[in-house]
């Protein structure tokens, strides 16, 4: 298996409206930088046509890029995780589907990573940090579910849910096979499973431009769920299963 210097996971669920300029974008980007790349795209059971709209970007593009599909939807974490366990780069980067992030945070995640970190990872209240669009309330209830966090599970990271975060390649691993969450709790999982294993986590400011109209996130369902996987992952831990 050729080794690459970088693995860009893109998780996707009914994405026919933005897919290709998304993949567009990362292309220029990275065709700019001197690292060895690939984007995996795993596709989460869509109903619409982001899976051909994909398949036709890549005949044309000729770029190095991989397109999972999962037969059904099975939610973020399970897509992420997929792409992790299946990337070949060094280092590995994920970015939800509508790029709501300046992608120049890149430097400062290779920088952070380069120097000794195992994650870097997006934050969106840290100085530097620049956050646009996104609605009052969902500002709100993403404070108030990371003080839930910091009370029921860890501290030292107030912006568990940017859905920007990259790795070493060999740290990833070892977190996500432990990772069980398949929905949008994932995160909290992960960053919890990393601070059990000791690795070196750097928050990094982004700056972050909402593209997309409607979030995928369903503010009381999703938020019920993510507040019950809290008890969930330290129920988990209790019980031996991230040793």
């Amino acid at each position: 298996m050729t080794v690459l210097d970088l693995s860009i996971i893109i998780p996707a669920y009914n994405e026919e409206a933005l897919i290709v300029n998304t993949l567009e974008s990362l292309r220029s980007y990275m065709t700019a930088r001197p690292e060895q790349y690939e984007i995996i795209v795993v596709d989460d059971g869509s109903h619409d046509k982001t899976v051909p709209f994909i398949e036709e970007w890549q005949k044309k593009s000729g770029t190095g890029s991989r397109l999972l599909i999962n037969q059904k939807n099975m939610g973020k974490g399970f897509s992420i995780r997929r792409g992790v366990m299946e990337s070949r780069g060094q280092y590995v980067i994920f970015i939800d589907a509508d790029l709501p992030y300046e992608l120049y945070a890149i430097d400062d995640f290779l920088k952070a990573l380069k120097n000794g970190n195992d994650l870097a990872v997006g934050s969106r209240v840290l100085p530097g940090s620049e956050v646009k669009g996104v609605p009052a309330y969902r500002y709100v209830a993403g404070q108030i579910f990371s003080l839930m966090v910091q009370a029921v599970l860890f501290t030292g990271l107030p912006d568990t849910q940017c859905g920007f975060k990259s790795f070493k390649s060999e740290a990833a691993r070892e977190i996500f096979r432990r990772v069980s969450i398949d929905g949008f709790g994932f995160d909290v999982e992960m960053l919890f499973v990393a601070r059990k294993l000791k690795f070196a986590i750097q928050p990094v400011a982004v700056h972050m431009i909402e593209h997309r109209q409607r979030s995928r996130v369903r503010l009381v369902n999703d938020s019920l769920k993510m507040f019950l996987n809290l008890f969930m992952v330290r129920w988990m831990d209790w019980q031996g299963k991230y040793d």
